[in-house]
C-alpha cells in the first residue's frame, strides 16, 4: 500500500526497509516503486535533507533514499512495518526535487 514501509526481503543488511509509494489504484502489476530507507547511524556525511529527508521508523531516524527507488518484485516486500502518511509531503517533495530540481 502507499506510504508504507515494509521489511526488505532483499538486501536487508544495508536497506532493511522499503518504502512502497506507487498508487494503489495499480495493483495489478507484480511490481511496486519503493524507495529504501538507510539507518541514519549508517550515515559518514550530511546527506541533502531535500532529496533524503528522515524518517522516524520504530523510534529510529531513517533516510529516505530518493536517489534509488526502483521497481521491486512484490516478493521482496516483507511483512508490513508501519504506515509514513505523515510524511507524505516531504515524500513528494523529494521525488519532485529528484525529477524537476526543485
Amino acid at each position: 500500500m502507499q506510504y508504507t514501509v515494509y521489511h526488505n526481503n532483499g538486501n536487508s543488511r544495508d536497506y532493511p526497509y522499503l518504502l512502497d509509494i506507487q498508487s494503489d489504484i495499480i495493483e495489478d502489476l507484480k511490481t511496486r516503486l519503493a524507495i529504501p530507507l538507510y539507518p541514519l547511524t549508517g550515515l559518514r556525511s550530511q546527506p541533502p535533507l531535500r532529496l533524503n529527508p528522515l524518517l522516524e521508523i520504530n523510534g529510529q531516524p531513517y533516510l529516505l533514499l530518493t536517489h534509488a527507488m526502483a521497481s521491486v518484485r512484490k516478493a521482496q516486500l516483507g511483512a508490513e512495518v508501519c504506515s509514513v502518511e505523515q510524511y507524505r509531503d516531504q515524500i513528494k517533495s523529494a521525488i519532485d526535487f529528484l525529477l524537476d530540481g526543485f
